[in-house]
């Protein structure tokens, strides 16, 4: 049986999209345009689909990261990606699992990173070993203090830091011998890392999709917080 999967990422300031059919890449696209998604997703999507020879009619699944990532990216990636699968079936990828597969085949410790600003950052552990990525912590927001503890602590395993919140460790890079930094797309997430983390994700109608944005959005914060002050002001 031939599967034919569209997969995107729009959790970030970069987007990407690849089509895969039974798990080989057909075609794929990346753009870091600093346009927003809304302007650059569907030309993307289309260059990819035209690239590949398939029709949107033909396409068996469709994948996309579901978080964490940017608010506005994921309801975009999300809202988008719904309204081209219908009643076909998605799956929801965590984003940074789609990041780590960057590294597959590298054999080395891999922390994907997405600045969550306020000094902390989304991120988790993982293992590339081979044509397999192992999993060790769900993904989290944590201060960035305690992720370079916790990169120093893998000192003398070859260890990479991905994703656009990787400048952050620029400074620990020339301090640790054994931590490196990918430089271009090979940063940031690629269409066939979602679709290679979609095969151990469970298809869904799209309906009963949910996003993972591990912290609330910045203006739900700023009303609890100011909730919360004028609750002690009136005590």
């Amino acid at each position: 049986m031939t599967l034919k999967m569209l997969s995107i990422d729009a959790s970030g300031k970069t987007a990407a999209a690849a089509v895969t059919e039974n798990g080989a890449l057909k075609s794929h696209g990346f753009a870091d345009l600093g346009l927003t998604h809304s302007q650059t997703l569907l030309p993307l999507i289309d260059g990819v689909l035209k690239s590949a020879g398939v029709d949107i009619s033909e396409i068996d699944e469709f994948a996309f990261t579901a978080g964490p990532g940017s608010f506005t990216g994921l309801r975009i990636g999300a809202a988008l990606m719904m309204g081209l699968a219908g009643d076909r079936p998605c799956r929801a990828v965590s984003t940074l699992e789609a990041l780590a597969y960057n590294m597959i085949g590298e054999n080395c410790v891999v922390f994907p990173v997405m600045d969550a600003r306020r000094s902390q950052v989304y991120t988790a552990r993982f293992e590339a070993v081979d044509d397999k990525l192992i999993r060790f912590t769900d993904d989290c927001a944590m201060p960035l203090s305690e992720l370079e503890a916790q990169v120093r602590a893998s000192r003398g395993r070859q260890t990479v830091i991905l994703g656009d919140g990787a400048y952050l460790f620029e400074g620990l890079r020339g301090e640790l011998e054994s931590l490196s930094i990918p430089q271009g797309e090979s940063l940031y997430t690629q269409g066939l890392g979602v679709a290679r983390a979609a095969e151990h994700v469970k298809p869904l109608g799209a309906e009963k999709i949910k996003l993972n944005y591990l912290r609330m959005p910045q203006a739900e914060r700023q009303l609890k917080e100011r909730t919360e002050n004028e609750s002690k002001h009136r005590l």
